[in-house]
């Protein structure tokens, strides 16, 4: 299985009960996640068959509010839905692999900004949680991926800087994640810092 989005992406509403965002609705009931990827390119989570990559526009039809929207039926047997696409890029009984590109996120259908309402039904047409299925966490706000676990050492206003750091190799921890960035640092570790950020 892959994610919904390559380059990463935030849950903006998780799946279960919720206000409804566009009629107000208290309590009202959210069957899928929403999520808005880093890039826009909605891939499938698993390979599979679409059964269905349309859209419908009457209103008297409740699928009205998922717009441009996808599903395909999972070598798991479980049901994916990928909907409010801008557009699509798979056609009803095509076989796809997972990761393959099979629309872009959109705001098609009901909806109040960009983003993938992406659902997750066994094969009966339960509602599953989607979240559980990708196995990340059901909570706005939430990112993925997660930021690595030495970040969670640094100031806020020093991210940035030691992830550069630690990609470029120029700070490692003594094991891990672990970057020990409260320890004393020597002369010695501090000059083949500076070296290798090309000061000296």
């Amino acid at each position: 299985m892959v994610m919904p989005f390559a380059s990463g992406f935030r849950v903006t509403s998780p799946f279960g009960s919720r206000t409804d965002p566009v009629t107000g609705e208290k309590s009202a009931w959210h069957s899928g996640v929403d999520l808005i990827g880093e890039d826009r390119n909605v891939r499938a989570v698993i390979g599979g068959t679409v059964l269905r990559s349309r859209i419908i526009t009457d209103p008297e039809n409740p699928t009205s509010e998922w717009g441009n929207y996808v599903s395909i039926y999972g070598e798991d047997g479980r049901m994916c839905y990928y909907c409010h696409l801008a557009s699509r890029a798979v056609e009803s009984g095509q076989r796809v692999e997972a990761g393959q590109i099979i629309g872009i996120e959109g705001m098609t259908g009901k909806a109040t900004g960009v983003h993938l309402h992406f659902e997750v039904r066994s094969a009966t047409g339960t509602q599953l949680d989607p979240c559980a299925y990708l196995c990340i966490e059901n909570r706005a706000g939430y990112i993925w991926p997660p930021e690595p676990p030495y970040l969670s050492q640094a100031h806020d206003w020093a991210r940035e800087a030691v992830k550069k750091a630690v990609e470029r190799g120029i700070i490692r921890g003594k094991g891990g994640d672990d970057l020990a960035l409260g320890d004393t640092l020597t002369r010695e570790e501090l000059l083949v810092i500076l070296d290798r950020a090309g000061v000296l």
